[in-house]
């Protein structure tokens, strides 16, 4: 038996479960005689001495014979930890004494594996170098964090310095924690003498096992991340499933990406990108492609700036404008499924995550400045709106909106005139069969299906990809303002029509017969004009009368309200509403547009 084997043994057989694996020929083991691979004494060998002094008084508990770094460590810090839960980031002064410090005086990859105390001239003579993923260095900030306390609780605002999604190691659990602080040490993870669960840990993390002993996070259980069962391979891992492999297939415990705290194996987006890049894995979602077009959110151009948790405007603002990944998903508790058409309530793909209800004044086209933050915690109560209306909106940028970007809660504000029905529902009953549109249909399935179908959408009902079978969202599309379809108009037939509108609107009425219309004179040519035309304001077609985009507050496609009435042909009163834009053609204003003379009398165009 090696030196110090036997007292070796009888250290585990008391500590440990009688299963455990010996440090003998571990990578723990240095000693010439070890069968590990990697760096190994020129000619000492006993096992024990690397790390443990058994006859000279030690310098360190317990019994510890080696020299301690000198290196000074920068630890993990985040804004979670250190702003949101208020712990402060560890010093050197906290890690002298601890554990770590042990473990630290071989993993910072600068400390002599030999350099010890107990034997002349306190270094052994060693051969061959630890490997690049055992070396920690000096910036702990992309490592598990340690000499952070546990402190189980609601967490903010109610318990300041709790963290809610956090517990205590139970009692007799592998996993430990120290001290009266409940301190996290590398020895609360990793037994430096047993490697029977691979990478020194205390327990295996099959399924998350490990983690999951300390961290439980709202909902988790039941998220796709946790349940799918979708083949995975892991770099340099055997075959396994999303479900089994768990927080590993986003975080790293060490050597994390540098570019953004939380421990994330890739920087923002990249860490979705392993499996939801191009090609995807099987059983997920390409969203990388959608990433890939013209008009996007700037998901992959801004990054460092999300910080968790965001729980309300003050990182949303001018300065700090970003859309990442977890602005709209929260990877802990998102599920399958988007949002059922016709319906303005979230998809499961939402769930965890966050957004507003506005409230308006008592006047039309205003902006709405009072909001109440909305949690996604069920797929019943949460409406779509709530979570763009986060950044687009006065709750994110105050009355000093980003160039190019309007206020959405003027546009669809409930007493305008007019407005597509995203926040509630709409007026117009021309939508679907009536007495008075002659009971004729005028919108396409699912807006078809029963009375009133019509009555509620959400904002990517409109705003998502061009491509049919991309993923469903705002992620990018080919289209202009990441819309589903182009707002340029194209010809068919005699006519032209506006893609994106007819991707609701019934083309054979709008851009047709006109059959249940309110306004008969649809099927008249000169009404579908080509993007060319003057006044069209570069669209043309069903957008050449409906909707400004080329005027700010006056009008817009979301919203409007200016009021006309196609049966009087007078200005109208609330009570009959219809999207219009009396912007765009000069000398042209609600009630001047007289039936079947507007071409030869008005001369808009």
């Amino acid at each position: 038996m090696k030196p110090c084997a036997l007292l070796l043994t009888l250290l585990l057989a008391a500590g440990r479960p009688a299963s455990a694996a010996s440090v003998i020929n571990s990578k723990h083991d240095l000693s010439f005689d070890s069968a590990t691979t990697g760096p190994k004494a020129v000619s000492e060998k006993d096992t024990c001495v690397f790390c443990h002094n058994s006859h000279k008084p030690a310098i360190v508990k317990p019994l510890w014979n080696r020299s301690n770094s000198a290196q000074t460590f920068t630890f993990y810090s985040s804004n979670y930890l250190n702003t949101y839960l208020g712990m402060a980031q560890p010093t050197m002064a906290d890690l002298a004494g601890s554990k770590t410090k042990l473990c630290l005086s071989c993993h910072d990859g600068v400390t002599a594996l030999g350099a010890v105390y107990n034997l002349a001239p306190n270094t052994i003579a060693m051969t061959g170098a630890m490997g690049a993923a055992a070396i920690l260095g000096t910036d702990l900030r992309n490592d598990h964090p340690v000499l952070y306390g546990v402190k189980p609780g609601a967490g903010p605002p109610t318990q300041p310095g709790t963290n809610p999604e956090i517990q205590l190691p139970p009692g007799g659990d592998a996993v430990k924690v120290y001290g009266a602080n409940n301190l996290v040490e590398c020895t609360s993870c990793h037994n430096p003498h047993d490697n029977q669960y691979g990478k020194f840990l205390v327990k295996s993390n099959a399924n998350a096992s490990l983690c999951t002993t300390c961290h439980v996070k709202t909902n988790y259980s039941t998220s796709v991340h946790a349940t799918s069962n979708v083949a995975y391979t892991p770099s340099g891992g055997a075959a396994t499933t999303i479900r089994e492999w768990s927080c590993r297939n986003c975080h790293k415990t060490h050597g994390a990406s540098s570019a953004q705290a939380y421990l994330l194996a890739a920087a923002e987006e990249n860490t979705c990108y392993a499996c939801h890049g191009n090609p995807a894995l099987t059983g997920a979602k390409n969203i990388k492609s959608s990433f890939a077009k013209t008009y996007k959110h700037k998901t992959e151009t801004v990054s460092g700036v999300h910080k968790d948790p965001e729980t309300d405007a003050s990182n949303l603002g001018l300065a700090t404008r970003h859309s990442e990944c977890w602005d709209c998903h929260n990877p802990h508790q998102t599920k399958t499924g988007a949002h059922a058409s016709p319906g303005n309530l979230i998809g499961g793909v939402l769930l965890g995550a966050w957004g507003v209800e506005p409230s308006w004044g008592a006047s039309a086209w205003t902006a709405a400045t009072t909001y109440v933050r909305q949690v996604f915690a069920n797929t019943t109560g949460y409406k779509e709106y709530q979570l763009c209306l986060k950044c687009h909106s006065y709750y994110a940028f105050g009355a000093s909106p980003p160039a190019g970007i309007t206020d959405q809660t003027i546009e669809f504000n409930p007493l305008n005139a007019s407005r597509h029905p995203v926040f509630g529902v709409g007026s117009n009953s021309y939508c679907t069969p009536t007495t008075t549109n002659g009971n004729v249909v005028t919108m396409v399935a699912p807006w078809n299906q029963t009375a009133n179908s019509h009555g509620l959408m959400t904002c990517t009902d409109c705003h998502g990809s061009d491509v049919t079978t991309d993923p469903k969202g705002p992620h990018g599309s080919a289209a202009q303002r990441i819309l589903r379809a182009s707002l340029v108009a194209v010809k068919t037939g005699a006519n032209f029509v506006t893609p994106l509108c007819v991707k609701c609107h019934k083309e054979t009425t709008y851009g047709g017969s006109s059959a249940g219309s309110r306004f008969q004179e649809h099927d008249r040519g000169a009404h579908f004009l080509a993007s060319t035309a003057t006044g069209a304001g570069g669209y043309g077609g069903c957008l050449a009368c409906h909707g400004n985009l080329t005027g700010g507050v006056s009008g817009t496609f979301h919203g409007e309200n200016t009021q006309w009435a196609a049966t009087t042909y007078t200005t109208a009163g609330p009570a009959l509403r219809f999207m219009n834009n009396s912007t765009n053609f000069v000398g042209w204003s609600p009630g001047k547009c007289k039936k079947k003379t507007c071409s030869t009398l008005e001369k808009p165009y």
